[in-house]
């Protein structure tokens, strides 16, 4: 399913990325049709200049990006707060 067929409520924060994480994980997310949004972010100033990226994926396919995520980086998702994690969220 490609992003535009998709309504905002439908994407989960996955979590920030710097700019050559980010790029792994979209390529990864394009090849196997994961919808994605992304949102460059501008840190506050300290403790030094640093260009992050906002992912947001379809929550539908939540596991599959934990997986991926896992293969590319050994861990899970960094935004352990994020909406990513439906099973602990305060409803």
């Amino acid at each position: 399913m490609k992003s535009d067929e998709l309504e905002p409520d439908d994407f989960v924060l996955l979590g920030s990325y710097p700019p050559t994480e980010a790029a792994k994980l979209l390529e990864r997310f394009h090849e196997v049709g994961i919808a994605f949004r992304t949102q460059p972010r501008t840190p506050p100033p300290e403790p030094g200049p640093m260009i992050l990226i906002d992912i947001s994926v379809d929550s539908t396919r939540a596991g599959e990006v934990a997986r991926i995520h896992h293969d590319l980086f050994g861990d899970g998702p960094p935004n352990y707060a994020s909406s990513f994690f439906r099973a602990h969220r305060n409803i």
